[in-house]
């Protein structure tokens, strides 16, 4: 989706206002807002808090869940929308964690059945796409050492 949108973007944009294009581009296509990242995050935690192999993990180590959604609410606009937002490390956010493959399969199975039930067609595949990556180089990077 990102690509079609930056690849359907007129050259003659100013670079200072690409990004602001981009992003409200993004934002038509998808169908994604603020509004709808903050209910995707809440009901993806909804599902993993209750997964028996995911749960346990974000139990042990997520304290204040509201700061854990605002910053999860960031981090998919930075993401996703071009927001700028999200100026954390993930992978170093991660690095504790006693991560294996199976928990990014289950996260993106879990991340797959939560965008079916809350945002457009265009949004999951956009999204998905995204996910897809972040498990690849999170799993290559964790779980090979």
């Amino acid at each position: 989706m990102f690509r079609q949108v930056l690849d359907a973007t007129p050259a003659e944009i100013a670079p200072e206002d690409r990004r602001s294009v981009l992003a409200e581009q993004l934002r038509t296509q998808t169908g994604l807002d603020e509004r709808v990242l903050d209910r995707l995050v809440r009901r993806f935690y909804a599902h993993a808090r209750l997964d028996p192999d995911l749960g346990p993990m974000f139990e042990a180590h997520v304290t204040d869940w509201e700061a854990h959604y605002a910053r999860m609410v960031d981090f998919w606009a930075s993401v996703g929308l071009l927001a700028g937002r999200y100026h954390r490390n993930a992978l170093q956010a991660h690095r504790p964690l006693p991560l294996h493959p199976a928990h990014f399969a289950r996260w993106l199975d879990l991340f797959d059945q939560t965008l079916q039930e809350e945002v457009s067609p265009a949004a999951r595949a956009h999204l998905m796409t995204i996910a897809q990556r972040i498990a690849a180089t999170l799993n290559s990077r964790l779980c090979s050492r």
